[in-house]
């Protein structure tokens, strides 16, 4: 038990008095047999992927630069040949190799010029160096062109930063136009003298599609390339063990935001021996939520695994299938703390009305850790209201129960 469930238990429990408060909660029922946990060594293997991520010959690579270099107008051309070069580079399958680093080019223009490219190759898979520059990327109209590069290629994150541009008066037009086009692109209807409103909400909705499938609306978006996606993918997760920040955290932000592009890869490392390695993509699958539904039958056997166990528990929660509720039940009787309190909370958000007489045990129970009993509450207020749950939550604030926690929990039943 933590410091502050130690401090605020007794407080806590005067709310309960003369309900069963001092009842120990029941032991959930014995779940099904966990399918095996095979651990194996995934360093090796996400090297080998890695290095095969194509590399053209270097008269190739020379003669795209040269293309890059007209299309991109870093050189002088006259129109015609400028246009040839464009036509010329966008039709080649390694313009990546060019266009790939000039979305880094100090040079504002040629950024937004990049990110234009980018959108008109049809190269899928340029999705990933897009979605980074989206994380680094400081000047606002290029923010624009690399949304709208994104929803091309079939990436409808896209979509909501452009919901978000046309917010700021500086973008708002530009970024307009470019959602009127992507929207009636996917065959939503959209006024005929749109609002800034209607176009918002329109953006909206079909962000929040894409949240929850992670497959685009597009209808004329290729597949990427499977060996170089899986050759991005596996370099993304080949990250130091621990010691360096920044580059987990720029592979968590790109599959987050990756969608269903991601998830074979993330599936296939959540068992990988390497601790560090298998802990990132758990988390991701979470963010990713229902999106990572093709995931659950890798996650279970984690739940074999104590050092990887709460966050493959969060990551089922998230996800929402609720075939796995028999196989998390039995946890809440766990003896860690973190086991049984994020436990509760992925319970609540699966709706399983047979765990809701469990979770009350444990709110009820003054005995049990204080985190517990916070995330019971919450999961018993994601069926509907809840008297005691509200009880307990306001009185957490009151006392002073950690606020961040506090605050997240709200927040999601708020947007619920």
């Amino acid at each position: 038990m933590s410091r502050s469930a130690r401090r605020f238990v007794p407080l806590l429990s005067i709310a309960f008095a003369g309900c069963g408060a001092e009842a120990a909660a029941p032991p959930p029922p014995a779940g099904p047999q966990l399918p095996p946990l095979q651990l194996v060594p995934m360093v090796p293997v996400l090297e080998e992927l890695a290095a095969r991520l194509p590399a053209p010959a270097e008269a190739k690579q020379r003669e795209l630069q040269q293309l890059a270099d007209l299309a991109l107008q870093l050189v002088s051309g006259d129109p015609r040949t400028v246009a040839l070069a464009e036509r010329s580079l966008l039709a080649d399958p390694a313009a990546f190799c060019v266009l790939e680093p000039a979305l880094l080019h100090d040079d504002v223009a040629v950024r937004r010029r990049a990110a234009w490219l980018c959108g008109q190759s049809g190269q899928t898979v340029l999705q990933l160096p897009l979605l980074m520059r989206l994380k680094y990327e400081l000047d606002p109209e290029t923010v624009v062109w690399v949304a709208d590069a994104l929803q091309r290629l079939g990436n409808d994150s896209g979509l909501g930063w452009l919901e978000a541009a046309i917010g700021n008066e500086a973008t708002a037009q530009q970024a307009g136009s470019l959602a009127i086009a992507a929207l009636q692109e996917r065959g939503i209807e959209v006024p005929a003298e749109p609002t800034w409103d209607d176009l918002r909400r329109l953006l909206r909705a079909a962000h929040a599609r894409w949240r929850e499938t992670g497959v685009t609306t597009r209808p004329d978006v290729a597949a990427p390339d499977p060996v170089q996606l899986e050759a991005r993918l596996a370099k993304g997760l080949l990250t130091p063990n621990g010691w360096q920040l920044r580059p987990v955290d720029d592979a968590r932000h790109t599959m987050r935001l990756a969608g269903q592009l991601a998830v074979p890869m993330l599936a296939r490392t959540v068992h990988a021996e390497e601790h560090y390695i298998r802990t990132m993509p758990l988390q991701v699958l979470a963010e990713l939520g229902p999106a990572a539904m093709a995931a659950v039958p890798a996650v279970l056997p984690v739940l074999h695994d104590p050092l990887s166990r709460a966050y493959a528990i969060r990551a089922l929660g998230e996800i929402g299938d609720g075939s796995v509720v028999p196989f998390l039940r039995p946890l809440l009787a766990h003896e860690e703390v973190e086991v049984r309190a994020v436990t509760a909370e992925a319970l609540g958000l699966l709706a399983d009305e047979q765990s809701r007489p469990l979770l009350e045990a444990r709110l009820a129970d003054a005995n049990e850790a204080m985190d517990v009993r916070v995330n019971a509450a919450f999961a018993l207020r994601w069926f509907g209201p809840h008297e005691a749950a509200d009880a307990f939550l306001a009185t957490a604030e009151q006392s002073g129960y950690h606020e961040p926690t506090l605050r997240r929990l709200t927040d999601r039943l708020a947007r619920h």
